[in-house]
């Protein structure tokens, strides 16, 4: 089996699929597990905090943009880097002792605004080898961040095995969805009820 490489699960997302109509999918990273536990710790103890996000994904969109921002600012006047080559191979990883894939729900622009700042810096001291190197930077000062604001600056106990969140943003474009729909929905109730026009065979309740 050949070594896994820092963009497994990057260019090559687990599950599978394309970008939702809102720019999201499912992106994998080849991490730490142990630190993948400590950043979901901290987001599960200040979800509820000014620093916190009320998702696990929110608060790793978080960590990308600021480590984006930071390279941005540093070796590119503040500017986002060109895109990074599609199956650009980074430095490969460990395929024992604790990595593993992690997945989160992304904007699949903001993926790619961290590969490419990771591309362009790979070589600078602020950089680094890998693409999932980053990403684990990126966790590891988030974590800290939140752990220094609101617990001493000690790792925060375990998240329950499964919490995950709620997407505020995600919540509010369902809602939208969903009056869109009912409102539809009624539409085509009136219309079929209109005078002269035959039954439907398939009635909606006007008050849903």
């Amino acid at each position: 089996m050949p070594p896994t490489d820092a963009l497994a699960g990057a260019d090559d997302p687990r599950p599978r699929g394309g970008a939702s109509a809102t720019g999201y999918r499912s992106i994998a990273y080849f991490l730490p597990v142990a630190l993948h536990a400590r950043l979901k710790a901290a987001w599960w103890a200040t979800r509820d905090e000014p620093e916190g996000s009320p998702s696990l994904a929110g608060l790793v969109e978080i960590s990308f943009l600021r480590e984006a921002e930071q390279l941005e600012q540093l070796y590119n006047g503040g500017a986002p880097f060109p895109p990074a080559p599609a199956r650009a191979q980074g430095a490969s990883r460990p395929t024992t002792g604790g990595y593993g894939h992690q997945a989160y729900y992304l904007p699949v622009a903001l993926h790619a605004r961290l590969k490419a700042a990771w591309w362009a810096t790979r070589d600078e001291p602020e950089g680094s080898p890998s693409l999932a190197g980053l990403v684990e930077i990126s966790f590891l000062c988030e974590a800290e961040q939140l752990e220094q604001l609101y617990n001493g600056g000690a790792p925060f106990p375990p998240a329950p095995a499964r919490a995950r969140g709620i997407s505020r943003t995600a919540a509010q474009r369902q809602g939208a969805w969903l009056r869109e729909e009912w409102e539809r929905r009624r539409n085509v109730h009136s219309e079929s009820n209109a005078p002269g026009t035959p039954p439907s065979g398939r009635d909606v309740p006007a008050d849903c």
